[in-house]
């Protein structure tokens, strides 16, 4: 009896690790070698710095979906994909926690400000 219970325990701790590791998908950079470059512009993303610190390169899919990539001093630590005939809707922003290039899915509504890995 007593191997049955720790054979269940190491399944189950196995299982939900491996769980764990599924619940947060990693995204990389889209690639933009065959995107419209549309604009350039700057942003402020960190109130402690003074001005508009972060740059915004806007690029447009042949499919009509518009892709902007924020980048701080030559590293980018974010990117947002929407359609313009929907944008509430489509709206996914993407950042870069840990600033290993695996973009994470965050929710849209939230304040973000540039990670401070991107800051050193």
């Amino acid at each position: 009896m007593p191997r049955i219970l720790m054979a269940i325990l190491a399944l189950s701790i196995f299982l939900l690790s491996d769980l764990s590791t599924l619940a947060q998908q990693s995204y990389r950079l889209p690639d933009i070698r065959s995107l419209k470059h549309l604009t350039t512009r700057k942003s402020d993303r960190a109130p402690d710095i003074p001005g508009k610190e972060t740059n915004m390169d806007f690029y447009s899919a042949p499919s009509g979906q518009i892709i902007t990539i924020y980048s701080f001093q030559g590293r980018d630590v974010a990117f947002t994909t929407h359609f313009n005939k929907d944008m509430q809707g489509t709206y996914r922003l993407f950042m870069d926690m840990n600033g290993d290039g695996l973009f994470q899915e965050v929710n849209r509504g939230t304040v973000w400000q540039i990670p401070a890995w991107a800051r050193r």
